[in-house]
């Protein structure tokens, strides 16, 4: 499953006056990558307030770890970053942009990554009222590479699984040997079985996978987009990584 579609996520309930509508507001980008010296060491994040009413957000981040699966596991909040404004009002229809900074070591010696919540502010009830509010965090992906390196993908073993529809795909187990984190999407991957064959593109992988986080030192099992045909019992993979640093 796509991260981001784990961290755009309901987080609580709060009580609310009966009848407001739940606020709603949108993040972007979804992904940052940043080098932790240089001009390339800052990015921004917008968030677009949806709804009818203000909305008040704040940002924190946490530093994360992908399990095999890229399952996240939030391991703490991180203070290597500057994020103004750290909170805001948003009017309605409006547009706030919050600026991040890395603070943390300009000679990294590993990638790190983060989520960065944007989360909404419960509403502090007036006496006597109550009701239910959706209170919503939105994610954001932030991985910082070191100056130096460039990041590696090996494959180190491909599978067979099938959904729950019933349809057969390929799985491909990748490891990052690299100090740099890997993504997977920012490569080709050709499979092949007796008489068939697939080649996967970069642009596929993107819209299919997400961003296919790899960090450094890490494994990561991915299930390929593809559906193999009856006879396919095993496939044979290949990987060639497109570097952009």
């Amino acid at each position: 499953m796509s991260l981001f579609r784990l961290v755009a996520a309901l987080l609580m309930l709060a009580l609310i006056a009966p009848g407001e509508a739940a606020r709603a507001m949108t993040v972007s980008p979804t992904q940052v990558e940043l080098i932790s010296a240089g001009s390339h060491s800052r990015g921004q994040i917008t968030v677009v307030n949806n709804s009818s009413v203000p909305l008040p957000v704040e940002a924190v981040i946490q530093s994360v770890s992908l399990d095999e699966m890229g399952m996240p596991k939030p391991v703490k909040t991180s203070d290597e970053f500057l994020v103004m404004p750290p909170q805001a009002l948003i009017a309605p229809g409006a547009t706030q942009n919050f600026r991040v900074q890395w603070l943390g070591d300009p000679m990294l010696a590993a990638s790190q990554s983060y989520l960065l919540y944007m989360n909404q502010i419960p509403v502090k009830l007036p006496q006597g009222k109550s009701g239910v509010q959706v209170v919503m965090s939105m994610g954001v992906m932030i991985n910082v590479a070191p100056p130096q390196g460039t990041p590696s993908l090996q494959i180190v073993d491909t599978g067979v699984t099938t959904d729950k529809q019933g349809k057969r795909h390929p799985t491909l187990t990748v490891q990052n040997p690299s100090k740099v984190h890997a993504l997977l999407p920012q490569s080709t991957i050709r499979l092949a079985a007796a008489g068939w064959s697939a080649t996967l593109t970069p642009g596929m992988l993107n819209e299919t996978i997400g961003i296919g986080l790899v960090q450094p030192g890490k494994r990561r099992k991915f299930v390929l987009p593809v559906e193999l045909p009856a006879g396919v019992g095993s496939v044979r993979a290949s990987l060639e990584m497109i570097q952009k640093r």
